[in-house]
């Protein structure tokens, strides 16, 4: 019976063990730490009046914590390939886990942006031409997405604009030149 105190031991753990579970208590050790408190989202501009803008706090797929972004439609819908239209919509984001601030998102997800690397043209109003750095892969591999590198000077100008152009090139459909009523932006970045 040399293992007779080891047994005895183990039985009193237990038996321990069911009386604190029976009774509620535990012990410090036994309670887990409450997650950390997320930082409120700061609060979202109303849109100004006869503004396009619409501001949401998303959260990206991977990501916990809510974003800001800041969406306008476009005017006009545009050719898509295969005899589709669709309209366009441009966003800036911050936060939420996004990768880029600034991109053009077309509402149905069969149109597919050409565009690797490329060199996204805009005009501001009346405006010289611009060209913003842009790419159209994504981490999900859609297509219908375009991504404005340069978001705090896409930003930026919008800002000072009342209408944006942009030309885009769409497989299928080629070049297609998409206006977005700018006016009103309220954006802190």
């Amino acid at each position: 019976m040399r293992w007779a105190p080891g047994i005895l031991f183990v039985v009193l753990v237990v038996v321990a063990a069911a009386a604190a579970a029976i009774t509620g208590h535990t012990s410090r050790s036994d309670v887990a730490a409450a997650p950390p408190a997320s930082a409120p989202a700061s609060p979202l501009p109303p849109p100004a009046i006869g503004s396009q803008w619409r501001y949401t706090a998303p959260a990206a797929t991977a990501s916990s914590g809510a974003g800001a972004e800041a969406c306008a439609r476009s005017q006009t819908d545009i050719e898509v390939g295969g005899g589709r239209r669709s309209w366009a919509t441009l966003c800036l984001r911050r936060g939420g886990g996004y990768p880029y601030t600034g991109s053009i998102l077309l509402s149905d997800t069969k149109g597919r942006f050409v565009c690797p690397a490329c060199a996204v043209k805009a005009r501001f109003d009346h405006g010289a031409a611009l060209s913003f750095d842009g790419t159209a892969v994504s981490a999900d591999g859609a297509g219908y997405a375009l991504f404005i590198r340069d978001g705090a000077g896409l930003a930026r100008d919008l800002k000072r604009a009342s209408t944006a152009s942009f030309v885009l090139t769409i497989e299928g459909a080629g070049e297609e030149a998409v206006t977005f009523n700018v006016a009103g932006l309220r954006w802190s970045r």
